[in-house]
């Protein structure tokens, strides 16, 4: 049996005003609280984790921070530092368990303050982790991203604790986990990519029913990425198979690149490359390849036609 429990987190972190750039780049959001649930692999609840964190880098408090999370006057005073409470925090999840969020950033800010503070890093490679948000979308139909309490109101939850607090929105987030089917959570997994892979047998390929997203290892140059064509190749994400381009990748310098294919099989087949900057450095390239209409496919013709001009 699988002993592997789920460990459903949420941060609360403040934003700083009037700080030099420079600053904020090193660290945009400064955690002041950590908040959790444990759960084991049947979904029952292990233990519980709230702890309050002083804030040493940005101690001046954001008024949007402080009246969301309706913050006492000096309440964080009481709070550990950051590094103490981090520590705590990863004795406490124990060995064996997969990270659960609402919502797919809180991964990255952990990590981003734990290297500000220099902790040793969570991992080197890219963490597996479960982005409930994303999955309760997916199980409704839903595109656009879902607020923490509407998915509450819809799931009949009862709300016995106030939202917009770290601990009480891991404990919303846990109670739509527990209700989500294990085939269900098993089949879908989010990547958090603080870190990236350095090697091309750790390149991530996420497959779903009718789509397909590749995440390539850290390059030093965004040319170097343009240049290896198994990452301008476009294949079927049905099949798999290697398409001949019939729209070749187009767009303009700095933004998404676009490509589309035919697959005989299972038809019309666009694809949207990004490169992105890495947060500890060095560049990536994201392809998403799509299953679509043939409306879908001429008007992306007419996008490159227009492009071209």
């Amino acid at each position: 049996m699988n002993s592997m429990n789920f460990i459903v987190f949420d941060l609360e972190w403040n934003q700083p005003e009037g700080i030099p750039k420079e600053e904020r780049v090193k660290l945009p959001f400064e955690i002041i609280e950590i908040g959790a649930v444990k759960l084991n692999a049947e979904g029952k609840l292990v233990s519980k984790f709230s702890r309050l964190i002083k804030p040493v880098v940005y101690d001046r408090i954001n008024w949007r921070i402080k009246k969301m999370l309706q913050l006492k006057t000096g309440e964080l005073e009481s709070g550990k530092s950051f590094k103490e409470t981090a520590e705590e925090f990863l004795e406490w999840c124990g060995d064996d368990y997969i990270f659960c969020t609402w919502g797919g950033q809180d991964l990255t800010e952990l990590q981003r303050n734990m290297a500000y503070f220099d902790m040793p890093p969570l991992s080197e490679r890219p963490i597996k982790y479960l982005d409930v948000q994303k999955i309760y979308a997916r199980m409704n139909g839903v595109r656009n991203q879902i607020s923490l309490e509407t998915a509450v109101d819809a799931l009949g939850i009862v709300k016995d604790v106030p939202f917009h607090r770290a601990f009480s929105d891991a404990y919303y987030t846990s109670k739509i986990l527990a209700l989500i089917p294990s085939q269900i959570i098993n089949s879908v997994y989010a990547y958090d990519l603080y870190s990236l892979p350095v090697e091309d047998k750790e390149e991530l390929h996420i497959r779903d029913e009718d789509s397909y997203t590749y995440y390539s290892r850290r390059y030093e140059a965004k040319e170097d990425i343009l240049k290896k064509q198994k990452i301008l190749a476009v294949k079927c994400p049905v099949c798999g198979a290697t398409l001949k381009r019939k729209i070749k990748w187009f767009g303009h310098a700095g933004r998404p690149l676009h490509s589309g294919a035919v697959c005989p099989e299972h038809g019309y087949v666009a694809g949207v490359l990004k490169i992105r900057q890495g947060e500890t450095g060095g560049y990536f390239a994201e392809k998403n390849v799509k299953l679509v209409t043939e409306e879908e496919f001429n008007e992306l013709k007419e996008r490159r036609d227009k492009n071209s001009k």
